[in-house]
Order: structure tokens, then C-alpha cells, then sequence
């Protein structure tokens, strides 16, 4: 005790400065805790207090169809009837009328599109819920969630619902899937009138010129026609039958057609500036069938010179072109057609090596000759018109 009161008598004078460099600290960190405690009780009371913000409107923002099934109908060429499924490939753009709530696609699907299993993929704004509308058995709604992995059945689809996401309220969309109610994949046929009939300008002045030469205009391409000379000579002109000289020939001229001869021309899809042309006809160096040359004409500024080549006919090729009379070439979605007097349209897919028959591709039933003439526009219709009858037909194949 007396050495502890010594102690303190000899610290005395320092220890009021001690004691407020002490409190001062214990202060300072007595603050720091109050307002670290503050902060989390404030931390705790946002947590437990529920400000989320809820949006109550919704739209739908995008509608599209994910998957489209179609039952395609063939018949083989013994006549037999078979069905098979396919995927429609193309994209269909789909309106979304936010005014009248209406969503509908412009462009019809094809007609044997299976409407009541379609995969679709929807969205919303604000993250609306989306909700199926199928009309119940005693016709109340009945309300299913839409997912994109369950098919929509939209011949039976009331309407769309999208919900906001504080159930406040909700938008209601009629749905409409437009489908061609005529048959699609197949050549479709209407008799039209001779006012209806397509003018071909260039084809009046080509046969002009090639007679005024003393010629018989075969056809022409983008940037030259072709004519037959009085001795059976292949003719070619580049500035609009001003002018004409033999064309060049991998063969021998001896092997060109003599009669019931006919000409396309289409752009080649390999290069700019180029046609892809045939001209087949008959020749008695063939008994049955036709005999088919091809040219790839370039008209660029730097294009090569190029010539007719005869396509041989191979032993084992059974789908030849036969010979036939009134005979007509033309091409026409995407294929080379020809079309005689023996009311069959004979389809070649590789250029004119292979002509075969398809259920898809027949001439009008109530056609009344088999002397015709057939030619295509630029909108895509094949046009026949009865060279004894007069009659006009229009035909077009809806995919």
C-alpha cells in the first residue's frame, strides 16, 4: 500500500494527461462501433423489409414458330400413294398488332402443314407470364402454362395470355396461323384469258432480226440469240441479230437437232454474268430420244469463249428426253421442264442428263389439245396456250 501510494504520489503530476489520451481512444472506438452497429441494424431492416418493384403491364415482345411438321403425299411411278414427314425449313415472320392484340403470319403456310403440333417460342416484356387458352370441356377457359417444349395446338387455341408480373391484369392475343387452303407441292392450273397472256418484247424482235437474215431463231439468252442457218449451221449474234456468225461446237454439226427443237436459257447460279442454255431436239442419229446440247455463255467484260457441248447419252441412262413433236423448253421453279404432244411434262433436275415424269408436274386435265406453246413470266407462272384451241392456262406450284 505505501508503495502503491508512492507510486502514485510520483505519477500524479502526468496522470491527468494519461487518463484523457485514454478516454480519447476508448471514445473513438466506442463511435466507430455505435455507427457499425447502426449500419447493421439498417442492413437488417432492408432485408426484412420487402421493397421489390413488380411491373404491372406485359406485352408480348416475340412470336415465332419453332417447329412445323408437314405430311408431305407422293406417288411413286408405279401409282402407289405414300406419305412422309418433313420439317418446314423456311422461316415464317409472324405481325404482332400491340393495338388490336392480334398475331397472325402474312405469308400462308403450306397446306399440309400439321397445325395442331407446333413447337413455338414466345417472349414477353416485364417478364409477363405467358398462359395457353384451350376452351374446356363445358367451355370455361382452361388455363396452361406455356413452355417452348410442349406443341401448341392452334386450331384449338382460344386465345394467348400474358400476364403482368403482379397478376394485376393481363393482355389477351388472337392467334392466327395462316394456311393456303389450295394444295401445295404441286402444279396448280387455272384457265385464264388470251388479254392475260405475258408479252415477250425481246422474243419479237430476236425472230425479226433472225429472219430478216434468212434464219429461224432457235432462242435467246441475256446477251446473245441463237438461229439456225438454211444449211442446218448454228448462228449466234451478240448485238440483237445486227450481225450472226457460226458458232463454235464440241461435235460434229451432223449431231445438231434437224426438227421438233426447242431452247432454254436461265441464269447460272455458279457465276455472275452467265446462262446456263440447252437446246434439245431430234435427230436421226438417235431413234427414241432427243439429242441435248448445253452451253455456259458468259457476257462479262473478261469472259471466256465458250461453245455447245453434246451431252452423250449413256447406255445404262433410261430417263432420256424421247422425241415427240410441238416440243417446248422452258425452266420453271428451279428445274428444266420439256412438254410435247404427248401431254406428259418430263422434269430434269441435273441440266438435262436425266428427264423423268412426277405426279407433281401435270398439265391441266381439261387441256383440249396437245399442240401447245409454253413459256414462264418473271412473276413465276408457266403459261400454255393451245395453238388450235386458243386456250390459255396459267400454272404455279406453291411449296
Amino acid at each position: 500500500m505505501l508503495i502503491f501510494a508512492e507510486m502514485c504520489v510520483n505519477l500524479q503530476p502526468n496522470c491527468d494527461k494519461v487518463i484523457f489520451r485514454s478516454m480519447k481512444r476508448y471514445i473513438s472506438t466506442l463511435c466507430t462501433m455505435l455507427a457499425c452497429a447502426m449500419l447493421v441494424t439498417s442492413c437488417l431492416k432492408d432485408g426484412d423489409t420487402n421493397d421489390t418493384q413488380y411491373y404491372n403491364d406485359t406485352a408480348v415482345a416475340l412470336f415465332k414458330l419453332a417447329t412445323v411438321n408437314r405430311y408431305v403425299h407422293t406417288t411413286s411411278s408405279t401409282g402407289a400413294d405414300s406419305v412422309y414427314k418433313k420439317t418446314l425449313s423456311d422461316p415464317v415472320v409472324f405481325t404482332i398488332d400491340q393495338a388490336q392484340c392480334k398475331i397472325y403470319n402474312t405469308d400462308s403456310l403450306p397446306s399440309d402443314v400439321d397445325v395442331n403440333h407446333i413447337l413455338a417460342t414466345i417472349s414477353s416484356k416485364n417478364s409477363g407470364t405467358v398462359v395457353i387458352n384451350y376452351p374446356a370441356a363445358d367451355g370455361t377457359d382452361s388455363l396452361l402454362y406455356y413452355s417452348s417444349t410442349d406443341s401448341i395446338d392452334f386450331e384449338k387455341l382460344r386465345d394467348l395470355r400474358v400476364y403482368a408480373q403482379d397478376a394485376s391484369a393481363y393482355r389477351s392475343y388472337q392467334v392466327t396461323i395462316n394456311v393456303h387452303k389450295a394444295k401445295t407441292g404441286v402444279l396448280l392450273w387455272e384457265q385464264k384469258s388470251a388479254a392475260d397472256l405475258p408479252v415477250d418484247a425481246k422474243k419479237a424482235l430476236w425472230e425479226q432480226a433472225a429472219e430478216t437474215a434468212g434464219m429461224n431463231l432457235i432462242g435467246y439468252g441475256a446477251a446473245e440469240g441463237y438461229a439456225f442457218a438454211n444449211d442446218g449451221m448454228l448462228m449466234v449474234s451478240y448485238d440483237n441479230g445486227e450481225t450472226w456468225t457460226a458458232d463454235s461446237l464440241d461435235e460434229d454439226a451432223a449431231w445438231l437437232p434437224t426438227s421438233n427443237y426447242a431452247f432454254a436459257s436461265w441464269p447460272f447460279a455458279a457465276n455472275d454474268s452467265t446462262d446456263y442454255q440447252l437446246l434439245v431436239g431430234a435427230n436421226d442419229n438417235q431413234s427414241e430420244a432427243c439429242v441435248v446440247w448445253r452451253k455456259i455463255a458468259e457476257y462479262s467484260m473478261r469472259r471466256l469463249v465458250s461453245k455447245w457441248v453434246l451431252v452423250p447419252l449413256e447406255d445404262h441412262n433410261h430417263y432420256y428426253l424421247p422425241k415427240m413433236e410441238n416440243l417446248n423448253l422452258v425452266y420453271f421453279n428451279g428445274m428444266v421442264l420439256a412438254i410435247g404432244n404427248d401431254k406428259k411434262i418430263y422434269i430434269s433436275r441435273d441440266q438435262g442428263i436425266t428427264w423423268k415424269t412426277d405426279s407433281k408436274y401435270a398439265l391441266p386435265t381439261e387441256l383440249g389439245t396437245s399442240n401447245v406453246t409454253a413459256t414462264t413470266d418473271e412473276n413465276g407462272y408457266l403459261w400454255l396456250v393451245g395453238k388450235d384451241t386458243g386456250e390459255v392456262w396459267r400454272g404455279l406450284i406453291i411449296e
